[in-house]
């Protein structure tokens, strides 16, 4: 049993921690709340980009586009992994990992990686690394995402690869995140479609903007608008395009941020928890100790009194 001195220092010790640790949270949770009200700040620009592109459809065969031409024979792969720099967030990363690996299992890929732990992971494998990208930080803006999709459009318009996918984790709510799979290229509309869907979380402060993102959405299938294109719509798709992929690895990388921080934040809160429930228990024992000592004590001054008595 630890002297009294010993769990004196050990509750001191554990009591820092918990302050850390709850310092760790709150900024965790601020951090979270900043990446999903960025992500749905995005939401109008991916709907209208949508709308356009269908309607484009009626004017040209955008099939041809080389970001929508999906290519026979998908030999060459890349796999897109969106993890942290940092850890101390639960089984977050752990998660989406296992989910790369599954759909890894037999197949050949090169690795894109963004964080750390995805680079570091599969480099111990022995996977290629094509690409790596690391420090983008907490609050992501689209320039920072930028080079990740410039690298996609072009490997994929040069032909280097016929598939290319991202694994990242979908923010659902603060206390669920979802390890996804995603096509990036070829440009797949139902895959934006889902992307779309998933920027408002399940529950929690926005998770309302939900039923708003269905009366819109029956609005805009109620009127129907007319576009004029200059110079053609063709050239509005060549923009259009990459403009859409640029946003579509924005918010992914914003979901994995969000579930990051939301990871961390529960992962801080429970080691909060337990650094509390810890020092309870020595405080208890501290003064169970200390209590028998002053017991012992007095029962030897009694005893040392009683002697002298006779």
């Amino acid at each position: 049993m630890l002297s009294t001195r010993e769990t004196k220092l050990k509750i001191r010790s554990i009591n820092n921690t918990k302050q850390i640790t709850k310092a760790m949270e709150m900024v965790s949770a601020s951090k979270m709340r900043k990446s999903q009200l960025v992500a749905l700040n995005s939401r109008p620009y991916c709907q209208i980009a949508l709308e356009m592109l269908g309607k484009l459809s009626e004017h040209t065969d955008y099939n041809l586009h080389p970001l929508l031409k999906k290519k026979p024979v998908q030999e060459k792969i890349a796999l897109l992994i969106i993890t942290s720099d940092k850890g101390l967030c639960g089984g977050l990363n752990a998660n989406v990992l296992k989910q790369a690996q599954k759909f890894l299992a037999g197949r050949k890929a090169d690795i894109i990686a963004v964080g750390k732990k995805g680079r570091d992971f599969f480099a111990r494998r022995k996977f290629n690394i094509a690409a790596e990208f690391t420090g983008i930080g907490d609050s992501v803006n689209i320039k920072q995402t930028s080079p990740i999709a410039e690298l996609l459009i072009k490997y994929y318009e040069e032909g280097k690869y016929d598939l290319i996918v991202a694994v990242y984790a979908n923010f659902l709510s603060t206390l669920k995140q979802e390890a996804v799979i995603r096509q990036v290229l070829p440009i797949s509309i139902e895959g934006i479609k889902e992307i779309l869907t998933g920027i408002v979380p399940e529950r929690g402060r926005y998770a309302e903007l939900a039923q708003d993102k269905k009366n819109k959405e029956a609005n805009l299938y109620k009127y129907r608008y007319e576009y004029l294109y200059e110079p053609s719509p063709e050239s509005v798709l060549n923009v259009l395009l990459p403009n859409l992929l640029h946003v579509q690895v924005y918010h992914m990388v914003l979901e994995a941020n969000a579930s990051e921080h939301s990871a961390r934040m529960v992962a801080m809160k429970n080691a909060t928890e337990s650094a509390q429930k810890l020092i309870e228990e020595l405080t208890l024992s501290f003064n169970k100790v200390r209590q028998s000592a002053i017991t012992k004590e007095i029962s030897e001054i009694t005893a040392g009194a009683e002697a002298l008595q006779q």
